[in-house]
C-alpha cells in the first residue's frame, strides 16, 4: 500500500473519474494496458491527473490508457487493483460473473427439462417445452420446483376419473394450483396435450390446450375430471344403449323426437351404439336440429349437432361413435373455423362430408338438401 497513491486518489474530481472509469473498463473484462478510459477532464482536473502521470502526459492531448494508470501507480509503488480495492471495494469482472450465471442458469434448466423426462413425460413433449421455454417463463427462482412440480403430477398419472381440484389438492395442498389460469395449470395442460398429440402435432396440440374443450380433453385423457356439466353436445334420434346417464336420457328423447343436450358427466359410465346404427349424421349448428325434429320428429335418423368447435362431450360420443365403426357423415359451416374443425372431425375413421356438394358457406343456407337426405334416411328405421 503507498500513501502516496492514495492521497493522489483523493486529490480531486480528476482522480476520481479516472479511477471510476478505470472501474467500469475492468468490471467489463477489458483489462489490456490500451483499453482507453472514457474520461472528460476539465483544465484542473487534468493538471490533478498529471500529478501520476507526469508533466509530458499533462501538456499533451493524450487520453488516459490503463497502461498510463498503471505504470504510473507502480511507479509510486502501487497496483491499480489495490488502489480501486481501497477506494470501493474490489472491482469484479462482470462478464465474467455473467457468463458464470447464465451458465449456472443453462445447467439449472438442462436440469429440470431432465427432471421432466425421468419423471416419465414423453421426449417429444419435454424437447417441446424446452424449445418453447416453458419452465423459463416461471422465473429463475422457480424453474427447478416448477419442474418438481410437474414430476410430481405425471407420477400421479392417470388419474381414477376424480376432480382436478381434489388431485391438486393432494398433491399440493392447493385445490385451484391446477386451474386453467394458475401458471402450473396452464403449463400442466400444453405438456399433457403435447404429450398425447401424434408425432409431429405436438405444437400444435399445445397452443389449443388452454381453450375449454382441449383443456378437458387434455386432462380427461389421463383420468382427471373438469367441469364436465358444462361440457355438452346436442343429438337427436341416436338412442344409445347402456347404464349410464346418456343411455337413458337419449333413449327416452328418441323416443318422443326431442333433441336432447348430453352433458360429459352424462356419458360417463357404460354405455353402446345399438346394433342398428351404422350411420350418424354431424352438423354444427343447432338450427339443423330443431328444424329436423320439427319435420321428423321420433322419425329422424341418428343427428349429432357439436354447436361450433366440438367440445370435450362432443370429441367423447363422435369418437366411441368411430370407434364402434359407425359411419359419421359431417357437415359444418364453410367459413375459416368450420372448415378447420371440420378437418378435424373428418380424421375419425369413416368420417366422411355430408352432402359436400350441396351450395353454401353456412348449413342453414343448405337446409333444405340436408332436411330432404335425413327424410331419405328416415323409412329404413334409423339406417342409412
Amino acid at each position: 500500500m503507498s500513501a502516496a497513491a492514495d492521497r493522489w486518489a483523493l486529490a480531486g474530481t480528476g482522480p476520481a473519474k479516472v479511477l471510476a472509469a478505470a472501474r467500469a473498463r475492468l468490471q467489463k473484462g477489458e483489462t489490456g494496458d490500451r483499453v482507453r478510459l472514457a474520461v472528460d477532464l476539465d483544465d484542473r482536473e487534468r493538471t490533478q491527473v498529471g500529478r501520476l502521470l507526469g508533466v509530458a502526459w499533462e501538456a499533451s492531448s493524450k487520453g488516459v490508457t490503463l497502461g498510463n494508470l498503471r505504470a504510473g501507480l507502480a511507479g509510486l509503488g502501487d497496483d491499480l487493483t489495490a488502489v480501486l480495492t481501497r477506494h470501493g471495494g474490489a472491482p469484479h469482472n462482470l462478464r465474467a460473473k455473467k457468463v458464470a450465471d447464465q451458465a449456472a442458469r443453462a445447467a439449472t434448466n438442462a436440469a429440470a427439462y431432465q427432471a421432466l423426462a425421468a419423471a416419465g413425460w414423453p421426449d417429444p413433449a419435454v424437447a417441446l417445452a424446452q424449445h418453447r421455454r416453458w419452465l423459463e417463463r416461471a422465473g429463475a427462482d422457480q424453474i427447478t420446483d416448477r419442474a418438481d412440480a410437474l414430476a410430481r403430477l405425471r407420477q400421479a398419472l392417470p388419474g381414477d376419473n376424480g376432480p382436478l381440484p381434489q388431485l391438486a389438492d393432494q398433491l399440493f395442498g392447493d385445490t385451484h394450483c391446477l386451474d386453467r389460469d394458475q401458471p402450473l395449470g396452464r403449463l400442466a395442460a400444453r405438456l399433457l396435450a403435447a404429450a398425447a398429440a401424434d408425432p409431429g402435432e405436438e405444437a400444435s396440440a399445445a397452443e389449443q390446450a388452454l381453450t375449454a374443450t382441449a383443456w378437458r380433453r387434455a386432462w380427461a385423457a389421463v383420468g382427471v375430471v373438469c367441469d364436465e356439466v358444462s361440457s355438452t353436445v346436442l343429438v337427436l334420434g341416436l338412442p344409445l344403449a347402456g347404464h349410464a346417464p346418456a343411455a337413458i336420457l337419449s333413449t327416452a328423447a328418441a323416443g318422443c323426437g326431442e333433441p336432447l343436450w348430453l352433458t360429459s358427466r352424462s356419458l360417463r359410465g357404460t354405455w353402446t351404439v345399438p346394433a342398428g346404427v351404422r350411420t350418424v349424421r354431424v352438423c354444427e349448428n343447432p338450427s339443423i336440429v330443431e328444424a329436423a325434429a320439427d319435420d321428423l320428429g321420433a322419425a329422424c335418423p341418428p343427428l349429432v349437432c357439436v354447436y361450433g368447435r366440438p367440445s370435450s362431450a362432443a370429441w367423447a360420443l363422435l369418437e366411441s361413435l368411430a370407434s364402434a365403426g359407425v359411419r359419421l357423415l359431417v357437415s359444418a359451416d364453410r367459413d375459416t373455423a368450420g372448415q378447420r374443425f371440420s378437418a378435424e372431425m373428418l380424421r375419425l375413421p369413416g368420417a366422411q362430408p355430408w352432402l359436400p356438394d350441396a351450395d353454401g358457406v353456412f348449413e342453414e343456407a343448405r337446409l333444405p338438401l340436408l332436411l330432404a337426405d335425413l327424410r331419405q334416411a328416415s323409412p329404413a328405421n334409423h339406417l342409412a
